[in-house]
């Protein structure tokens, strides 16, 4: 009961907290407001246009998103600048390795050199994260489709080994396997939904590294099972392990 109580409250104040948090981000990171004029003259070009305004994970960046076309990313003044440069160009790397075998699409990643400032361009894509959805309103049936969508990809990009990755390993000699390989190790809130709960984009690549599969389904589970999206993660690890012994039976 109290359960449910919280969760009312919670979601009637969630817009109100959202646009308090974005005042206090404006004046903290006054940077912000140059951001916007950049993208406004050089992609609007003087011409009326929406610019929605959100923030990365940790609020490292600031993502500004112009009229549905375009994403960017943006990091906030007081990052090293040298460490945005190597992450950027190493997403974008990932991204072009990985657009080329993806079963779910990857938006396209401009980087764009600005006053210094490396910065991010995406391709937008129209979806939803699994966090706009109410964790209670999605069916048993559509968890099982999602997790087989995500399981599929996660195999697919586990088993590849993209000759222009191999330096990004600790042993560039490494084969991948069922157990070991690349994996987006930030996949709970960055694979976007249509309505239909088809998985249509799986977005920001940043954090791909060559691990264990155990440590990357860790992390998946910990991500969507504190957000209440139960469920999920199990169907996606069943099809996963179903996909590997179905491969194995037709050898």
């Amino acid at each position: 009961m109290f359960r449910k109580i919280f969760i009312a409250l919670e979601n009637f104040f969630h817009p109100v907290s959202v646009f308090l948090n974005k005042i206090v981000m404006r004046i903290i990171h006054p940077e912000i407001g140059r951001y916007i004029r950049y993208i406004k003259h050089n992609y609007a070009h003087g011409k009326k246009c929406k610019i929605k305004t959100a923030y990365g994970r940790g609020y490292k960046n600031v993502v500004l998103i112009l009229d549905k076309k375009y994403v960017f990313k943006f990091p906030f003044a007081s990052r090293d600048r040298d460490f945005v440069t190597r992450v950027s160009t190493t997403e974008k790397r990932v991204v072009d390795a990985f657009r080329k075998i993806s079963p779910i699409y990857i938006p396209k990643l401009e980087l764009i050199n600005w006053n210094g400032i490396t910065i991010r361009k995406f391709e937008y894509v129209s979806g939803k994260q699994i966090t706009d959805f109410n964790p209670n309103k999605i069916s048993q049936e559509n968890r099982q489709k999602i997790a087989k969508q995500l399981a599929n990809m996660i195999r697919v990009i586990l088993l590849s080994d993209p000759k222009e990755l191999r330096d990004l390993k600790r042993n560039p000699a490494e084969k991948p396997s069922i157990t070991r390989g690349w994996m987006h190790a930030d996949l709970a809130t960055n694979f976007l939904l249509d309505d239909d709960f088809n998985v249509v984009a799986i977005i920001d690549w940043e954090d791909t590294y060559w691990v264990d599969v155990r440590w990357g389904f860790a992390k998946l589970n910990k991500s969507l099972d504190r957000r209440r999206y139960y469920g999920i993660f199990m169907h996606t690890m069943f099809d996963y392990m179903m996909e590997y012994v179905q491969q194995c039976d037709n050898k």
